[in-house]
C-alpha cells in the first residue's frame, strides 16, 4: 500500500473506533436510564403499604417503562448495525478497499465529523465524481474556493443522498485547492440546514432552477441535488446520439426546459444512482453559458 492509502485506512479505522466508543456510550446511557427507572418502581413499591395500594394503580408506569424498554432495544439494534458495518468498511480500508460508506451509514448523525472532513475519492468512477474532478481541475483556485464555500453549505432540500454526496465532491474541491498549495476554508459545524422552511426550501429550489437554466458550468457539475438532473440529461444525449458542438435538438431543449421545471417546483429528477462514467471529455473544459 502507498502512503496515501496506508493514511485513508488509519483515518478509517480511527473513525470506526471513534463511532464504536460514541456508540457504547448511547448504550451505557439507554442502560443507565433503564435502571433509574426500575429503581423508582421499587421505591414506590416500598412505600406502598396495604392501604394506599387498593387505590394505587401501577399500570401506567409499567407500561411506559415497557415502552421504553422496546424502544432502547430497538435503538440499541440500530446502534449496533451501525457499528458492525462501520468496522466492516474500516476492515476493508485496512486491506485497500476503498468502497464509500453506505448512505443509511454515512448519513448517521454519528458520523457527522466525518463526512465534514473525509478524504478526496480519485478513483471513483461515479458519473458525479468523475465529472466534478474533471471540472475542478479545469477551474481556478479563486473559483474552487467560491464553490467550496457553496459546498459546505448545508442546503434545507438536501436528502441523506444528496447530503452524502455534497460533502464527497466538497472533499474533492479541498484535495483540488489544497493540491495547488492553496488554503481551503474550513468546514461547516454541521452537515444539515438548521433553516427547512418551506420558504427556504423554496428559495434553494429557485437558485437551483437558475443554475441548470444557465448551462454548463463548473458550479452545475459542483451541485449534488443536480447530479440527477445531469444523469438524466447525458443518458437521454446518449440515446438521441447528439453530438457536441451541435445544436440541441427539440427533445433536448424540451427536456432541458421540464428539468428546470421540475427543479423549481422542488422536485430532484434522477435515475436513480450516479452511473459508471461514460466520457470525461466533456466536463474537462466547461463552459459557462453554454446552454446544456
Amino acid at each position: 500500500m502507498s502512503t496515501d492509502q496506508v493514511s485513508v485506512a488509519l483515518a478509517g479505522v480511527l473513525d470506526a473506533l471513534t463511532l464504536v466508543q460514541e456508540q457504547l456510550d448511547a448504550l451505557t446511557e439507554s442502560g443507565q436510564r433503564i435502571e433509574a427507572t426500575h429503581r423508582e418502581i421499587v421505591h414506590r413499591l416500598d412505600t406502598i403499604d396495604a392501604g394506599q395500594a387498593a387505590v394505587t394503580d401501577l399500570t401506567p408506569i409499567l407500561e411506559m417503562i415497557l415502552r421504553r424498554s422496546i424502544d432502547d432495544r430497538e435503538i440499541m439494534k440500530t446502534q449496533l448495525g451501525t457499528i458492525a458495518t462501520a468496522i466492516g468498511f474500516a476492515h476493508a480500508a485496512a486491506n485497500g478497499n476503498r468502497a464509500p460508506l453506505p448512505v443509511a451509514v454515512a448519513s448517521n448523525p454519528l458520523l457527522e465529523r466525518f463526512i465534514l472532513t473525509q478524504p478526496a475519492d480519485l478513483l471513483s468512477d461515479e458519473r458525479a465524481l468523475a465529472d466534478w474532478r474533471n471540472a475542478a481541475s479545469a477551474a481556478s483556485t479563486a473559483e474552487l474556493i467560491v464553490l467550496l464555500n457553496r459546498q459546505y453549505q448545508p442546503s434545507p432540500t438536501d436528502t441523506p443522498e444528496t447530503r452524502v454526496l455534497r460533502y464527497r465532491l466538497a472533499a474533492i474541491t479541498r484535495a483540488e485547492i489544497k493540491g495547488r498549495g492553496g488554503a481551503p476554508p474550513r468546514p461547516p459545524s454541521t452537515a444539515v440546514a438548521v433553516d427547512r422552511t418551506p420558504s427556504a426550501c423554496m428559495i434553494r429550489s429557485h437558485q437551483l432552477a437558475g443554475l441548470w437554466r444557465v448551462g454548463e458550468s463548473a458550479a452545475l457539475y459542483s451541485e449534488p441535488e443536480l447530479a440527477g438532473a445531469i444523469d438524466l440529461f447525458d443518458d437521454a444525449e446518449r440515446r438521441l446520439g447528439s453530438a457536441a458542438g451541435v445544436d440541441l435538438p427539440p427533445e433536448l431543449v424540451s427536456l432541458h426546459s421540464d428539468l428546470a421545471t421540475r427543479i423549481e417546483a422542488g422536485d430532484r429528477p434522477s435515475i436513480g444512482d450516479s452511473v459508471p462514467v461514460y466520457s470525461n471529455e466533456r466536463a474537462t473544459a466547461v463552459e459557462p453559458g453554454k446552454d446544456r
